[in-house]
């Protein structure tokens, strides 16, 4: 007796085709086990991928530098954490990206100590700030920002610089 079209194009599943109570024929054994084979690769590579990931983003915090800038160089230096960063650069500070004046960077400061420890609680870095400038700046441009730091009750200043070699 002839088959329907339905019945021959249906598709059994690999176990069903392999099973040893009612075996319909040997063709499904090796899907089976390309089946399983691709499934443990998925799963390796989905493990790898995730530890990759993991593992690129838990070394610091990532620093934007324009490409005018050139950082000092330093011998030894330490991973940045989260903190707050003020950039000195043509003349122009900014305060967490935002552009402020001589005269707004001690409230900015301030208002920005205030806020970092109710965004980031669980760090303890409250106190310390990093200071982001061309190694070619005067130190009398730099200096307003290490007076309003200290003013503004942060005890760490930090310089971002690169390791030499």
């Amino acid at each position: 007796m002839a088959e329907s079209v339905l019945e021959q194009t249906s598709l059994n599943s690999p176990i069903e085709g392999s099973s040893t109570l009612n075996p319909k024929g040997q063709r499904f054994k090796k899907n089976l086990v390309q089946t399983v084979m691709l499934t443990s690769l998925v799963d390796a590579f989905s493990i790898l991928v995730v530890y990759l990931l993991m593992s690129y983003s838990s070394s610091g915090e990532i620093m934007y530098i324009s490409k005018d800038m050139v950082l000092p160089t330093a011998m030894e230096a330490e991973t940045l954490n989260r903190q707050i960063t003020i950039k000195y650069e043509d003349g122009s500070y900014f305060v967490e990206d935002i552009q402020v004046t001589k005269d707004e960077l001690f409230p900015t400061l301030l208002k920005m100590k205030l806020d970092f420890k109710e965004k980031y609680p669980e760090l303890d870095s409250e106190n310390q700030i990093i200071i982001q400038a061309d190694k070619g700046e005067k130190f009398i441009d730099l200096n307003w920002i290490i007076h309003a730091s200290a003013q503004a009750g942060f005890e760490e200043i930090k310089f971002a610089v690169l390791t030499a070699g």
